[in-house]
């Protein structure tokens, strides 16, 4: 007897032994790859490169966390004085990814009433009107040069009333840091005036450095409270992260990728950042399709420094 991959119980007396050889694999494959990684064995080089390729968000203890403090913060009902949390982590540990997820999980501005969350990048920004003028631009407002900050602190809060923003996300704001004490002190009045005006929460994304990005208003750096992506590490949850992430990757045999030896390899050579561990396991998995060994070994690993430099470009022609 065996089991068909919808939990159906049925008879493969009378199948061939091939037919039953491969209804048996499929299953297997079924239960350890996701539906799509399952459904990508079949495509050719290119379209299963491709699929490897995709950015994915897993989402680890630690940033289940600022998932959960998000949600809070958007659903509670406003406060007199606003609250805000800035999660900080080494670059490349998936904090904008982390800041795509928030949106995600709630509800992005979609041109509708709300309530939604709205994101803007910090990068760049020198002034409040810097600040207004994404927003505005963000909500189909592109500010004008003639507008007065007074103009678009009044049009931003007008814009964010009416799409009942319930959540604003900063990201990269470690870039405040680059300009002068006089811009960050500028720029900061933006957000402050954001959050005063609108009991609006702000949750902040940046590098290590980014909570003392805040730490100049001392009204600012009393409501801001840091979370720290902690490094990765050779532990269990690196363990569980890499056997998830391997439900993703379409290869026809099991890498076991939370096998201790290549947990604490990764962790290693990755010096804790996520970015690197993920881009050495796509370049295995890719490494494993064109020499055919189908599984992502220790040694494989360990050359998964790059792309592989042998595999002809041609395949991926036409793929999308």
């Amino acid at each position: 007897m065996s089991l068909d991959p919808n939990g159906v119980t049925q008879s493969v007396e009378e199948t061939s032994p091939s037919t039953a050889d491969s209804l048996v694999i499929t299953q297997t494959r079924a239960a350890r790859l996701e539906p799509g990684a399952v459904q990508m064995l079949s495509k050719s080089p290119g379209e299963r490169a491709h699929y490897i390729e995709q950015d994915r968000m897993i989402i680890c203890p630690a940033s289940k966390s600022v998932l959960v403090q998000a949600a809070w913060m958007f659903n509670e009902r406003p406060h007199g004085r606003a609250r805000g949390f800035v999660v900080t982590s080494k670059p490349g540990n998936g904090k904008s990814s982390l800041a795509g997820a928030v949106q995600r999980e709630l509800k992005p501005y979609d041109g509708g009433a709300g309530p939604c969350v709205l994101s803007i990048s910090m990068s760049g920004v020198r002034d409040a009107r810097t600040v207004y003028g994404r927003l505005m631009e963000l909500l189909g407002s592109p500010a004008r040069i003639s507008h007065r900050l007074s103009d678009r602190e009044m049009l931003a809060v007008r814009l964010l009333k009416a799409v009942n923003c319930r959540l604003l996300v900063l990201d990269e704001v470690q870039d405040l840091l680059q300009g002068s004490e006089r811009e960050q002190q500028r720029a900061l009045e933006g957000i402050k005036f954001l959050m005063n005006q609108l009991s609006l929460p702000v949750l902040a994304f940046g590098t290590d450095k980014a909570a003392q990005a805040f730490a100049s208003d001392p009204h600012l750096a009393a409501r801001f409270t840091e979370i720290q992506l902690p490094a990765w590490k050779a532990d269990n949850t690196l363990a569980n992260f890499l056997a998830t992430y391997e439900r993703f990757l379409p290869l026809a045999k099991a890498s076991n990728l939370a096998e201790q030896q290549k947990v604490a390899f990764l962790a290693k050579v990755s010096g804790g950042v996520l970015d690197v561990i993920v881009q050495r396991l796509q370049n295995a998995a890719l490494m494993a399709i064109r020499d055919g060994t189908e599984c992502i070994t220790l040694q494989l690993l360990e050359k998964a420094v790059s792309r592989p430099t042998d595999w002809a470009l041609e395949q991926f022609k036409g793929v999308k």
